[in-house]
């Protein structure tokens, strides 16, 4: 019982699992935007997160849509199942110019998530708002909206795979991990890191990032270099991961088998709590693997309801 009281006291935020992604992924649903005149279009490989306070995401579309339409953005199994997972209605937000079509931004208005059984959900979500209302007391800086965090987890319905995001300008030098992160088509990258990040103003200045990805096996050595996010500078040789640099900008990657992305930044646009950097694949090499991803603990019970494959690291 006071386990229970206590629970109830402080609340618990909606978790993002952290999984194994590794191609061809098996749990990646199908993202469609409904409420188009021509029917729904499958937007599967056209979504990015842009902020998280407030939530905004970006879809890359053909034509700007009629904002007089109702949209959703629904999150259904790949393989045929016709299970609804989860639905975001959208309201627009704005549109980021792209060389290829236009980045649409929208705002979740409501979400729908089918991943629980509505009692069990709605008892996770009464702890999530305990959990939002006490963040100003807890020091969380960011102090995501009740209604943000619900749409942010079902958001995570699709898995978002983590990269070593390396940054260097005169002195100074980082190493952090990112999930967000997403490739559009035509060779164009796009990333939102917090705008309070001191990696911002080196981005800004230099141009240049390397990513390379998270192994999987090193999930705590990975989670440390999150921990030092906020730092100016880092010292690369106190690191327990190998280091290399990358062969185009000689920015700070993985020195392991595995994927490496270099990018030019092309644009950069704020947009709430996030900086948005637009980027040009320069050079890229290598194979992604066992690969660290963070996906909705709510979509990972659903599929262990259902015996499918999903490897976990650590208990849920």
């Amino acid at each position: 019982m006071k386990r229970l009281l206590a629970l109830l006291r402080h609340g618990k935020g909606l978790r993002h699992a952290p999984v194994v992604h590794e191609a061809p992924v098996a749990f990646a649903p199908r993202v469609m935007l409904q409420g188009l005149p021509g029917g729904p279009l499958d937007v599967s490989r056209d979504h990015c997160p842009v902020s998280l306070r407030p939530f905004v995401l970006g879809l890359r579309l053909p034509s700007p849509p009629d904002p007089r339409r109702a949209l959703s953005l629904e999150f259904r199994m790949a393989d045929g199942e016709a299970s609804l997972l989860a639905r975001l209605a959208l309201k627009p937000f704005g549109r980021i110019s792209l060389k290829q079509d236009g980045l649409h931004l929208f705002a979740p208005d409501c979400t729908a998530n089918r991943c629980l059984p509505r009692p069990a959900l709605w008892f996770r979500y009464l702890l999530a708002w305990q959990d939002a209302r006490r963040a100003a007391g807890r020091g969380d800086a960011l102090r995501m909206s009740a209604p943000d965090l619900r749409a942010l987890n079902a958001y995570y319905i699709v898995p978002r795979p983590v990269f070593l995001v390396g940054v260097a300008h005169e002195e100074c030098v980082n190493l952090f991990p990112m999930d967000l992160v997403a490739p559009l088509p035509s060779d164009a990258y796009v990333l939102a890191l917090r705008a309070t990040s001191p990696a911002v103003q080196m981005i800004e200045a230099s141009g240049r990032i390397a990513m390379s990805s998270a192994p999987a096996g090193r999930l705590e050595e990975v989670y440390a270099l999150g921990r030092q996010h906020g730092r100016s500078t880092l010292d690369l040789q106190t690191l327990t991961l190998p280091i290399t640099r990358s062969p185009l900008f000689g920015l700070p990657v993985l020195d392991q088998a595995g994927l490496t992305r270099e990018l030019s930044v092309e644009a950069v646009h704020r947009i709430g709590s996030h900086a948005l950097f637009v980027t040009r694949i320069e050079r890229e090499a290598g194979q992604a693997g066992r690969q660290l991803a963070h996906v909705s603990g709510m979509y990972v019970e659903w599929l262990r309801r259902r015996a499918r494959p999903c490897e976990t690291l650590g208990a849920l």
